[in-house]
C-alpha cells in the first residue's frame, strides 16, 4: 500500500453483506487488493478499505448508503452521464416534457381571463385551485416512490437472472 493511505473500517452482520459492499467498492474504482474482509467469531465481518485521504468521503458514502439509495444513485449517475455525452437526449427530453405539458392542457382552451371584470373572480378561485393541487401532491409522491421501487426491483431481478446464466 502507498505510504499516505488511510484505513476505513466498517462492520457487517454477515460475510455476504461484506462481499456486497466489497463489490460495490470495486465497481466504483477501488482496487480489490485494497479491500480486506476479516471474519469475526460471531459470524459478523469487518471490512477494511485502504484509501487516500481525498477518497474518504466517497468511501463513506458507498459504505453507508442503503441498497435502494445506492441503486438510485447509480441509475441517476448513469442518466446524467448519458445526458452529458448526448446533447440530443437533453433536447429530446425537453421536447417530450413540453409535449406532455401541452397535452395536459384542456382541449377547449379559452382565454383564462376574457375581461378585466372577471379578474377578481379568477383571483378568488386561485387559492381553491392551489389547495386542490396541494392535495394531489402526496398521492403523486407515493406513485413516484412505487415506480422507483418497482424499477429498482426489476433491475435487481434482472441482475439476479444474469448471474444465474
Amino acid at each position: 500500500m502507498a505510504q499516505n493511505t488511510t484505513v476505513v473500517w466498517a462492520q457487517f452482520p454477515s460475510h455476504e453483506a461484506a462481499e456486497a459492499i466489497k463489490g460495490r467498492l470495486t465497481d466504483n474504482g477501488f482496487a480489490r487488493n485494497s479491500i480486506e474482509i476479516y471474519r469475526n467469531t460471531d459470524g459478523s465481518c469487518d471490512l477494511a478499505i485502504h484509501t487516500s485521504g481525498r477518497n474518504l468521503e466517497h468511501v463513506e458514502s458507498l459504505l453507508h448508503a442503503s441498497g435502494p439509495v445506492y441503486a438510485f444513485r447509480q441509475l441517476r449517475s448513469g442518466a446524467l452521464r448519458t445526458a452529458a455525452t448526448h446533447p440530443l437526449v437533453i433536447g429530446g427530453s425537453i421536447a417530450l416534457a413540453g409535449f406532455v405539458l401541452y397535452s395536459l392542457l384542456p382541449r377547449n382552451r379559452g382565454a383564462t381571463v376574457s375581461s378585466l371584470r372577471e379578474l377578481p373572480r379568477t383571483l378568488r378561485r386561485m387559492p381553491d385551485a392551489a389547495a386542490e393541487a396541494a392535495r394531489k401532491v402526496p398521492e403523486a409522491a407515493r406513485g413516484l416512490a412505487d415506480a422507483v421501487t418497482n424499477a429498482i426491483g426489476d433491475r435487481d431481478s434482472d441482475a439476479g437472472a444474469d448471474k444465474q446464466h
